[in-house]
C-alpha cells in the first residue's frame, strides 16, 4: 500500500520540571524517576512525528535509558521521536535504570490515515474467516497473581489450524486451541509470540507484549472525606452510529467528544451510545470499594417496556498510570451465560458516502444491516461519529437477545421488554432498588463489583475498581423508532451515599 507523504509535525512535550530532559541531582539510595506531564494518549496522522521529552530524576553515572516499542528497543537517549509509515495503535515505553532501581512509563500513540480513500475506492470488508489476524490490543497489562486470555479474533477454528504460543522465545503451548491463558506469576515485561499454521504452512505471526504489574492494591486510591460520590471524568466516548450522534453538537476529536459527554451528564441530560457496542468510559477521583453489596449506580432515562440494556464493565488501574488501559471485567447480569447471549460479538460500521444516508454494518456472525437515517426526527448530516477518523470501525462486546416487538401489529407501537437485572438503562425491579432513601440514586440501576467475572466466567474477586464502561448490548431496531441504543446520565459511587 502506498501513502501520500504529509508534512512533518513535531509535538514537543514539555517536562513536568521545566526544560525537557532535565535531571534532578542523584541521591544515594533513591531509585530513578521518569515523569511526563499531561495525558499519555496521543493521536498523529501518517507522515507526522511525535517527539517525547520526559523528565528524569535521581540519575547516576550508571544510568541506562531505553525506549521500547512493542518489545523492541528503539532508542537510548533522553528524548525520542516516533513516526510510523502505517496506521495503528502503538505502545511506547521509556525505561530508566540505575544501580538503585528502575522506573518506567508508557504512552499510547494512535496513528491514523488523514487522507481517506474516495468512497468508490474503499475496499470491501474482509470475510469473518479472513487471515488478517488481530487481537484485542498489542500490549496487555495485568496485576501479578491474575490470569488473562490471549486470543486471535474472529478466526474460523474449524479449519486445520495449528496455534503456537511462546514466551520470550520459548514455546509454551502448541495445538488446535487458539486460546492461551497467560498466568501472571512474576512481575516484568514479557514478549509473547504467536504463530498460526495451516496444513503445516505458517500463514500469520504476531508478537504481543504483556506487562505484569504489582499485585492488586498497589495503586488503590481510597476514598477520603473530600471524595465526591459523582464521577469525575470521561476518558473515552466511542458511540456506534445512531440517530442522536452528532445531533446539536460538533466533536471532531476524542477530547471534544468526551468534553461534550461530561458537560451533558453534569447537566443531568442523557448521552446516547448509539447502536450495538457504542460505549463510554468514566472514572472517579478515588477507587470505588467493593463492600460486598451494591457499589455504584448508573443514572438513565428509564421507563418500563422501553428498556435499552447496556453491558457494564469495570477495570482497576493495574499499571498505576491513571488511564483505562488495563483489563476489563464484565459484570454478570441476568442474561450472562444463556445460549442466546453472544460473547465476543463484533460489528463493523462503514462511513456513509453522502449526507442523510443509512450506516451499513456487518458482524462476525455473518449478519448485516443498517442504522437507518430518520429524516423525520433527526436531520444532522451523519449518524457516523465525526471524530472517528477511520472509514470503518469495529466495536466488540457482549450481545443480548433482542426481544423488542410491535404490539400493535401495524408497526406503530413498539415494546422493548425489560431484562432481569445487571444492565444500565434497564427497567429492573431488582437493581433499581425500590424505596431507596439516599435521595441521589433513586431511579438508577445499581451494580455490585462482586458480580465482575473473568473471561472464563469465574468470579474476578476485585477489591475495588477505578473505571466503568457501559456498552449498548443489543443490535436491533424498533421500526420507525430506529435503533435501540443505551443512554446514560451519570455515575455515582453508591458506597459514599447509601
Amino acid at each position: 500500500m502506498f501513502f501520500r507523504r504529509l508534512p512533518i509535525f513535531v509535538l514537543i512535550i514539555v517536562s513536568l520540571f521545566g526544560a525537557s530532559g532535565c535531571n534532578e541531582g542523584a541521591k544515594e539510595g533513591l531509585p530513578p524517576v521518569v515523569s511526563l506531564s499531561g495525558d499519555r494518549i496521543f493521536r498523529i496522522g501518517l507522515g507526522e512525528s511525535l517527539t517525547l521529552s520526559p523528565s528524569f530524576a535521581y540519575l547516576t553515572d550508571q544510568t541506562r535509558i531505553r525506549w521500547i516499542l512493542h518489545d523492541a528497543v528503539v532508542g537510548t537517549e533522553n528524548q525520542y521521536t516516533f513516526s510510523s509509515p502505517l496506521p495503528g495503535v502503538f505502545y511506547l515505553t521509556v525505561e530508566v535504570s540505575t544501580e538503585w532501581g528502575t522506573d518506567f512509563l508508557e504512552v499510547r500513540i494512535d496513528v491514523y490515515d488523514k487522507t481517506p480513500a474516495p468512497p468508490d475506492t474503499i475496499p470491501a470488508l474482509p470475510p469473518a474467516d479472513s487471515l488478517r489476524v488481530s487481537f484485542e490490543c498489542s500490549q496487555y497489562h495485568v496485576s501479578q497473581g491474575r490470569t488473562i486470555r490471549l486470543l486471535p479474533l474472529d478466526l474460523d477454528v474449524t479449519k486445520n489450524y495449528t496455534f503456537t504460543w511462546s514466551i520470550d522465545g520459548e514455546t509454551v503451548q502448541q495445538g488446535s486451541s487458539p486460546l492461551y491463558r497467560f498466568e501472571a506469576t512474576a512481575q516484568g515485561r514479557f514478549s509473547v509470540g504467536f504463530r498460526l499454521e495451516e496444513n503445516g504452512t505458517t500463514v500469520a505471526e504476531h508478537t504481543l507484549a504483556v506487562l505484569v504489574c504489582p499485585p492488586e492494591g498497589s495503586y488503590r486510591r481510597p476514598a477520603t472525606a473530600q471524595s465526591s460520590p459523582f464521577f469525575e471524568k470521561v476518558y473515552d466516548f466511542t458511540p456506534a452510529p445512531g440517530q442522536f450522534i452528532n445531533e446539536n453538537y460538533t466533536a471532531r476529536t476524542m477530547d471534544e467528544a468526551c468534553a461534550y459527554a461530561l458537560a451533558r451528564m453534569r447537566d443531568d441530560k442523557y448521552v446516547s451510545l448509539g447502536g450495538f457496542g457504542g460505549s463510554i468510559v468514566v472514572g472517579f477521583d478515588h477507587s470505588v470499594a467493593n463492600d460486598g453489596g451494591y457499589s455504584f449506580a448508573i443514572k438513565n432515562s428509564i421507563f418500563t417496556n422501553y428498556s435499552e440494556p447496556g453491558i457494564v464493565w469495570v477495570m482497576q488501574d493495574e499499571n498505576g498510570d491513571g488511564l483505562p488501559n488495563d483489563t476489563w471485567y464484565e459484570l454478570k447480569g441476568s442474561e450472562y451465560g444463556l445460549d442466546c447471549t453472544v460473547q465476543d460479538y463484533a460489528v463493523t460500521y462503514v462511513r456513509p458516502q453522502a449526507p442523510a444516508q443509512a450506516v451499513a454494518w456487518t458482524d462476525n456472525c455473518g449478519g448485516s444491516g443498517t442504522i437507518d437515517y430518520l429524516a423525520a426526527f433527526h436531520k444532522q448530516d451523519y449518524y457516523y461519529p465525526l471524530w472517528v477518523e477511520e472509514d470503518r470501525y469495529t466495536l466488540r462486546g457482549t450481545r443480548l437477545e433482542a426481544r423488542n416487538y410491535d404490539s400493535s401489529g401495524r408497526g406503530v407501537l413498539w415494546i422493548n421488554p425489560d431484562y432481569g437485572w445487571g444492565y444500565a438503562d434497564n427497567y429492573s425491579p431488582t437493581d433499581m432498588l425500590p424505596g431507596v432513601a439516599d435521595g441521589i440514586t433513586a431511579g438508577c440501576n445499581h451494580f455490585r463489583i462482586a458480580d465482575a467475572v473473568t473471561f472464563d466466567g469465574q468470579a474476578a474477586n476485585l477489591q475495588y475498581i477505578d473505571f466503568i464502561k457501559v456498552q449498548t448490548g443489543l443490535n436491533t431496531k424498533s421500526g420507525w423508532l430506529g435503533e435501540v441504543s443505551t443512554e446514560v446520565m451519570g455515575f455515582i459511587d453508591y458506597t459514599l451515599v447509601k
